[in-house]
């Protein structure tokens, strides 16, 4: 009977460990609905591909939280189905890159200012899209 106490104690510290674990793998920050979506904003979708140990993957999510910009965090060390998207449809194996919209603007490494002036121009790329649409 201990043992199967034991087997089943050990079991569900397992199971909750794989799931902490597999949500880890990608992080979504910002303001974000019941089911987990994005709510509608200011923003464009913003994806960091990145790894634990990038100094630039740190300051990129570092500064999107502190200027509360929701961003969804793509480990590639955790998850190999993220390197492989990075190099087969960025033709990118190098981190931190930074996707913003719908691969309006893709990043290579992290400087705040040439982010800010990415997010600028696809923030004003989708307002003048939607004026025109409006039209």
């Amino acid at each position: 009977m201990r043992f199967l106490i034991r087997y089943i104690v050990l079991a569900s510290l397992l199971l909750s460990t794989a799931v902490a674990f597999a949500a880890a793998n990608t992080d979504t920050y910002g303001s974000q609905n019941k089911s987990g979506a994005f709510k509608a904003s200011k923003y464009p979708e913003i994806v960091i591909f990145s790894t634990p140990w990038c100094p630039g993957c740190k300051a990129a999510c570092e500064y999107m939280r502190e200027n509360n910009i929701p961003f969804i965090q793509k480990d590639v060390d955790a998850n190999e189905n993220y390197l492989e998207e990075l190099e087969t449809r960025y033709k990118i194996s190098a981190v931190p890159v930074i996707v913003i919209g719908k691969d309006d603007k893709i990043l290579k490494g992290f400087v705040p200012e040439v982010f800010k002036k990415a997010l600028k121009d696809v923030i004003v790329k989708r307002r003048y899209s939607s004026d025109m649409i409006g039209k």
